[in-house]
């Protein structure tokens, strides 16, 4: 048989696959049950949700993909200089191995590479620093011009801020990637149209939206926004934009037909979390 391009590139997916946790998981179980790759990777993915690990892992161990950063702190003023900014240790998601392989596939390298930017900027922003261009391109191995273009595309095309520290002024009014995606939901897009619009990963859509619901509902049971971020594993600044989010929506009609949906998803996320509750101890909503 001649290897062609197509065929190599097949070989080369198939490599680095095996390098994912999740992926290894999936085939752990359909080879020890004779189930069907797809019900494998359902499995998989609730276990992973349920216990989470992989993704949805909040403990300090790094994840496949993961390294760790130093980024200026969130609260360092504009224009002062680097040698006298406070910076912080923090953890980045450089590759997400089976998601950013899908945005490339599904549309090209440079989707990719925003995908990449706009995942660590979020994960920086959550942890209390901001990245700068300069970050960003030592991380990505390209220059910084690259990513100043891929911000301004961002902008431009999808109206979405991607926070550096280049544009922390515009951190408050703008709006990032995540919350774009979480009132696309609200206006009643599907996630797969939604990930097709902004030429994103579906499984980093799913997951945006999954966590939207579940700090919604985790916080009408605990009425504390600390509590809400321990129990759902997210940071508070997530847990405040999800709600305020929810707030300024919650009153019109095309978001109540979504509600139903917010209460499934984060019913069935809580009830979880009481299943892994030590005897003795009592749900938010006994209390």
């Amino acid at each position: 048989m001649i290897e062609n391009t197509v065929s190599r590139n097949c070989q080369f997916e198939n490599r680095i696959s095996f390098r994912d946790s999740s992926e290894t998981f999936v085939n752990i179980i359909a080879n020890g049950t004779g189930c069907s790759p797809f019900e494998a990777e359902v499995i998989a993915n609730k276990a992973h949700e349920v216990f989470r690990l992989g993704p949805y892992g909040d403990d300090s161990t790094l994840q496949p993909g993961q390294m760790i950063w130093r980024a200026i702190d969130a609260n360092e003023p504009p224009g002062k200089p680097l040698s006298e900014c406070v910076f912080k240790t923090i953890r980045l998601t450089v590759h997400s191995m089976i998601e950013d392989r899908e945005v490339k596939n599904k549309y090209n390298a440079s989707a990719k590479r925003g995908q990449q930017m706009m995942r660590m900027c979020a994960e920086a922003f959550d942890q209390g620093t901001l990245l700068t261009q300069e970050d960003l391109a030592e991380l990505l191995d390209c220059d910084a011009r690259t990513i100043r273009n891929d911000q301004q595309r961002f902008q431009k095309q999808y109206d979405i801020l991607v926070p550096t520290r280049g544009n922390k002024r515009d951190i408050g009014p703008g709006m990032t990637h995540r919350e774009k995606v979480i009132k696309q939901f609200i206006q009643g897009e599907e996630a797969l149209n939604i990930a097709r619009n902004l030429q994103h990963s579906l499984k980093a859509v799913e997951r945006y939206i999954s966590s939207f619901c579940r700090i919604v509902y985790s916080q009408q049971q605990l009425r504390d926004s600390l509590k809400t971020a321990m129990v759902v594993g997210c940071s508070i600044h997530q847990v405040n934009t999800c709600l305020s989010i929810h707030k300024d929506h919650c009153k019109r009609s095309e978001y109540r037909e979504i509600l139903e949906q917010v209460e499934r998803v984060g019913s069935a996320f809580w009830e979880a979390q009481d299943g892994k509750k030590k005897p003795g101890q009592t749900s938010g909503r006994s209390k």
